[in-house]
């Protein structure tokens, strides 16, 4: 069978990955791990990706989003503040 096949061939690579030997073609590597995610999510071997739209952030959301951020680990910091105290 195809599929057992291709499985035991990236058994293979992924041991040989995992011991510290580099792949002879590390693209092959990677197209049998698609076509293996593919095949089991059984999504056809043909499917075309659909790109998505490239939409550059303003400057604007990116200072909000860091805010918003910064907001959230200093109210986490004030949440365990007491409790490290505590520990000492």
């Amino acid at each position: 069978d195809a599929g057992v096949k291709q499985t035991a061939h990236l058994i293979y690579q992924t041991a040989l990955m995992d011991s510290g030997f580099m792949l002879n073609d590390p693209k092959d590597f990677a197209s049998r791990i698609y076509s293996t995610v593919k095949s089991s999510l059984n999504i056809s071997p043909d499917a075309a990706v659909e790109e998505e739209d490239y939409v550059e952030e303003t400057e604007a959301e990116t200072e909000t989003e860091t805010e918003t951020k910064d907001a959230s680990a200093a109210k986490e910091d004030a949440d365990t503040e007491p409790y490290a105290k505590d520990e000492l």
